[in-house]
């Protein structure tokens, strides 16, 4: 399970943390766990089923290990490839090998410790009782405390040193033990982070990495929070505002206010919040991790005037009876969106804490035309759906460099500047909790947007 864990967060980096993701991961994880057991059965059959099993912990552990160097080898290749494609090869590559070793293990203890045919049911329940409690206690363990604590890299490290240091005490040979020890040296050099230039603050979790860099271009510096290093919230230090493009674009179209109340879905940095803030809102802003609040507090100067909640969105809103004469929607985490909080069911719910005349406003990706299209094709119909009526701005018309908002409200919606009226891909499904589509149909327009940036940003650095 640690394995599996830290896995899925080394691929995170380069395709997100999607469904897919974890289906392929759940995937190859189950699939060489099969094929171990049937080796290990085999490998049962022959003698010197203790050496044979102090090899294959052996193996495993310097996979684990090595885990990181070897997804920074593959990983930006793999990008080159189709989202399926490069998910489960990826997946394939990081995982197989130690969950294939670690499965073919089971079968060798329960030969082991069986004396007599008449234990093998009692021995087997009893392995596969305790490997499972080794599962969910490893489970807590890295989520909790080593992931968030230590970082994927040491988790690893550690979890292989503990596999390892297991199999020394096994054996009395010290040219063995000295061997293993030496390997594991030689592993932590691969494993030991390469510091991130200009990182201010750094901190892994189960939600992903996170980080604040001032990245200095010219005589500007430029504070950027990223998120599995793909940039959330970008603002300059000199005048303390945002240089994205989305939220000059969202500025342009709000007009300044007086005891109004605005709710942040998705809050990142805060700088959205500091925008409506300014406008005259008081803001609530709901972000589902923590260390963003704190991020957002102490490094881009979050505005008094918001009040901040970590939690989930689609939770937030089923439990919130207060009404706000503007929502924004802006739930992207990297290329990701979470479509739970997009359902027809979740819009209906958040209109009943809308004001007569309030806009509710959603940050999307650029893409409108063609399969990359259906995604945003499907938000319309799913915005339709729930009684809203929608207009859309964008500064670019070009697909790949751009963001949409949609203004909604339920009546006509006016917007001032940078209307777009382009056409639409034509779908007729829609976003519902029983059929939640949304992360199927864009999950072209979700891989590209995150090729090009990636691209973009090695081109840049």
């Amino acid at each position: 399970m640690a394995t599996e864990l830290c896995g899925s967060k080394l691929i995170a980096p380069y395709f997100g943390s999607s469904l897919y993701v974890w289906a392929s991961v759940i995937a190859v994880t189950l699939g060489s766990l099969a094929g171990g057991y049937f080796f290990g059965g085999r490998l049962s059959l022959a003698k010197n089923n203790v050496k044979t099993l102090s090899l294959i912990l052996f193996i495993a552990a310097m996979y684990m290990g090595v885990m990181p160097f070897i997804v920074n080898l593959f990983g930006p290749i793999a990008l080159r490839f189709g989202l399926m494609f490069s998910v489960t090869l990826s997946s394939f590559l990081l995982l197989s090998v130690p969950m294939f070793l670690m499965g073919a293990a089971s079968p060798l203890i329960i030969s082991i410790q069986t004396k007599n045919p008449e234990e093998s049911g009692r021995v087997s329940g009893l392995v596969y009782s305790i490997s499972t409690l080794g599962g969910i206690i490893s489970t807590f363990l890295c989520g909790f405390l080593f992931i968030p604590t230590f970082g994927i890299n040491i988790t690893l490290f550690v979890f292989a040193s503990l596999l390892t240091l297991s199999l020394v005490l096994l054996h009395k040979s010290n040219g063995f033990k000295a061997t293993v020890l030496l390997l594991m040296l030689l592993v932590s050099g691969f494993t030991s982070k390469t510091p991130i230039k200009n990182c201010i603050y750094e901190s892994d979790g189960m939600l992903g990495k996170i980080n604040v860099i001032d990245d200095t271009t010219g005589n500007s510096v430029i504070r950027k929070l990223l998120v599995n290093n793909t940039v959330q919230s970008e603002m300059d230090m000199q005048n303390g505002q945002s240089v994205s493009q989305y939220i000059a674009l969202l500025d342009s179209n709000l007009s300044k206010v007086q005891n109004k109340k605005a709710l942040v879905l998705g809050m990142g940095g805060g700088l959205t919040s500091n925008l409506l803030a300014m406008k005259g809102y008081s803001v609530t802003g709901v972000e589902l991790d923590e260390r963003i609040i704190e991020a957002a507090k102490k490094y881009f100067h979050l505005s008094a005037n918001t009040n901040a909640i970590a939690d989930d969105a689609r939770r937030f809103i089923n439990n919130c009876h207060n009404k706000f004469d503007l929502v924004l929607i802006d739930v992207f985490k990297a290329e990701e969106q979470p479509v739970h909080v997009i359902t027809t069911e979740s819009l209906k719910r958040l209109a009943e804490n809308l004001e007569e005349n309030a806009y509710l406003i959603i940050n999307w990706h650029g893409y409108l035309k063609g399969e990359r299209g259906l995604g945003t094709s499907i938000l319309l119909n799913t915005l339709k759906s729930a009684g809203f009526n929608y207009k859309m701005v964008a500064a670019s018309h070009k697909e790949d460099e751009r963001n949409i908002l949609i203004f909604t409200s339920a009546k006509s919606p006016a917007v001032k500047k940078y209307e777009i009226q382009e056409a639409i891909e034509v779908s007729d499904l829609i976003n519902t909790d029983a059929k939640p589509l949304l992360e199927k149909y864009n999950a072209l327009a979700n891989q590209t947007w995150r090729k090009n940036y990636i691209l973009y940003y090695y081109s840049a650095n």
